[in-house]
């Protein structure tokens, strides 16, 4: 069995800045969007690293950042067999970027790459761990319809939570790690997980950069945001979860089953052609069976806690 290669975070190059860009499809141009790209991090006279992440069998792409790496560019390529999912790619390139400060965007520029530079200044003059580049369409202000969302539900006030560009320091990238479609919700987890976030507005030209909904619309959206609900709110605590809800339809159930017992020795009222005899009897039935999920739940996490403590200490005051 070969064993897992170490996070080259661990030995990470305080001065050098890497740059994490997850490749979903082939391009084209990819040479000239990659010297875009350096063009504009040139202001910042610092090492670059730049890696990029296939996720696929992507055979241009490959044989252009070959090219590439031939004529002396810092690149690292890294490949999947088959397609992944950009919240594999992305934790992938986080995990392997070895400099003291991360960039992660796209190729397809949601931010121009010469607003870079202005993340990692408010990064290194900040005391935020993250800095998430917020898309702003011109005499606009941001946020829309799933910040506020998001929002009500954490109580936390985002402008572009699905801003792919951000500026984030090497604990911050080695400790983060997605699946699904969690990448689109990095700035509440990494709260989540006790670093400290914030946005920079930064205009863009119209709505061209603004991907608002993916492909699947507002319904796959919507059971991404109830995914991140649960796995922040209620990961650590599953019981107050299922117990509520169990309590809950528990209660109702044998409500309805006692009305319906007193019914039929009190009022004489028969039973056997009542269909609300059954559902009564099954949702007590239910709520128990989801009272028992989230005990067995709680009895996991209980274990795993043991064994694999997360409690993050910012600093310690003497």
């Amino acid at each position: 069995m070969t064993a897992e290669p170490t996070p080259r975070h661990l030995a990470a190059a305080v001065g050098t800045i890497s740059i994490v860009v997850p490749l979903g499809r082939e391009y084209e141009d990819l040479a000239a969007r990659h010297a875009r790209l350096r063009a504009g991090l040139a202001p910042l006279a610092r090492p670059l690293e730049f890696v990029y992440v296939l996720d696929g069998p992507l055979a241009h792409n490959r044989a252009a950042l070959a090219a590439l790496r031939r004529a002396g560019e810092p690149i690292e390529v890294l490949a999947f067999a088959h397609p992944m999912g950009e919240a594999a790619a992305l934790s992938v390139g986080l995990r392997h970027a070895r400099g003291g400060i991360v960039l992660t965007t796209d190729p397809d520029f949601a931010l121009d790459p010469a607003e870079l530079p202005r993340l990692v200044h408010r990064l290194e003059t900040s005391e935020a761990d993250l800095v998430v580049g917020a898309r702003r369409p011109f005499g606009r202000s941001g946020g829309g319809k799933l910040e506020r969302l998001l929002g009500w539900l954490f109580g936390c006030r985002f402008e572009d939570v699905r801003s792919p560009v951000r500026a984030m320091r090497a604990a911050v990238a080695a400790k983060l790690t997605f699946y699904g479609n969690q990448h689109r919700f990095l700035p509440l987890i990494a709260q989540a997980q006790g670093f400290a976030v914030e946005e920079l507005p930064i205009p863009t030209a119209g709505r061209d950069g603004l991907r608002l909904v993916g492909a699947m619309g507002w319904p796959s959206l919507l059971l991404d945001v109830a995914t991140v609900f649960f796995l922040l709110r209620f990961l650590e605590k599953p019981f107050r979860f299922f117990g509520g809800f169990g309590l809950l339809v528990l209660a109702f159930g044998g409500l309805a089953t006692g009305w319906l017992i007193f019914e039929r020795l009190v009022l004489g009222v028969p039973l056997g052609d009542r269909p609300a005899l059954i559902l009564s009897t099954l949702m007590v039935v239910l709520g128990i069976q989801i009272i028992a999920v989230g005990l067995i739940g709680e009895l996991v996490t209980f274990a795993w806690a043991r064994e694999n403590p997360e409690h993050r200490v910012e600093r310690i005051v003497e």
